[in-house]
Protein backbone atom coordinates (compact mmCIF):
# COMPACT_ATOMS: atom_id res chain seq x y z
CA UNK A 1 0.00 0.00 0.00
CA UNK A 2 1.83 3.51 -0.88
CA UNK A 3 0.52 6.55 0.98
CA UNK A 4 0.12 9.40 -0.80
CA UNK A 5 1.67 12.76 0.56
CA UNK A 6 0.36 14.79 2.69
CA UNK A 7 0.01 18.37 1.64
CA UNK A 8 2.08 21.02 3.35
CA UNK A 9 0.72 24.05 4.47
CA UNK A 10 1.40 27.54 3.04
CA UNK A 11 3.40 28.61 6.11
CA UNK A 12 5.88 25.38 5.39
CA UNK A 13 6.92 27.29 2.28
CA UNK A 14 7.42 30.57 3.06
CA UNK A 15 10.78 32.33 3.48
CA UNK A 16 11.93 34.22 6.92
CA UNK A 17 11.24 37.51 6.58
CA UNK A 18 14.48 39.43 6.42
CA UNK A 19 14.83 43.20 5.37
CA UNK A 20 16.56 44.57 2.09
CA UNK A 21 19.81 45.55 3.86
CA UNK A 22 19.99 42.36 5.98
CA UNK A 23 19.78 40.87 2.10
CA UNK A 24 22.57 43.36 0.87
CA UNK A 25 24.56 42.59 3.65
CA UNK A 26 24.36 38.80 3.18
CA UNK A 27 24.87 38.86 -0.32
CA UNK A 28 28.14 40.92 0.23
CA UNK A 29 29.00 38.50 3.18
CA UNK A 30 28.83 35.42 0.25
CA UNK A 31 30.83 37.37 -1.99
CA UNK A 32 33.47 38.33 0.51
CA UNK A 33 33.66 34.57 1.74
CA UNK A 34 34.17 33.76 -1.96
CA UNK A 35 37.02 35.52 -2.65
CA UNK A 36 38.07 34.11 0.67
CA UNK A 37 38.24 31.26 -0.67
CA UNK A 38 39.62 31.64 -3.82
CA UNK A 39 42.30 34.04 -3.16
CA UNK A 40 43.42 33.71 0.50
CA UNK A 41 45.38 30.99 0.80
CA UNK A 42 46.76 30.42 -2.69
CA UNK A 43 47.34 26.81 -1.87
CA UNK A 44 44.80 25.90 -0.70
CA UNK A 45 42.46 27.55 -2.87
CA UNK A 46 38.38 26.21 -2.71
CA UNK A 47 36.70 26.59 -5.57
CA UNK A 48 33.79 24.23 -4.83
CA UNK A 49 33.26 26.46 -1.50
CA UNK A 50 33.64 29.83 -3.57
CA UNK A 51 30.89 28.51 -6.21
CA UNK A 52 28.74 27.57 -3.12
CA UNK A 53 28.97 31.11 -1.43
CA UNK A 54 28.73 32.35 -5.16
CA UNK A 55 25.24 31.19 -5.49
CA UNK A 56 23.95 31.99 -2.11
CA UNK A 57 24.71 35.48 -3.04
CA UNK A 58 23.08 34.94 -6.32
CA UNK A 59 20.23 33.67 -4.32
CA UNK A 60 19.80 36.85 -1.68
CA UNK A 61 20.21 39.00 -5.05
CA UNK A 62 17.16 36.94 -6.59
CA UNK A 63 15.14 37.59 -3.49
CA UNK A 64 15.93 41.15 -3.93
CA UNK A 65 14.99 41.26 -7.36
CA UNK A 66 11.65 39.76 -6.37
CA UNK A 67 11.23 41.90 -3.51
CA UNK A 68 11.71 44.92 -6.28
CA UNK A 69 9.09 43.52 -8.54
CA UNK A 70 5.99 42.59 -5.56
CA UNK A 71 6.52 46.28 -4.48
CA UNK A 72 6.46 47.79 -8.52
Amino acid sequence: MTQKPKPTTAHDQVMPTVSLSELCSEAADHVAKARLSLFDAVDDADADRALLHLDEAIFCLKRLFAYGTRAA
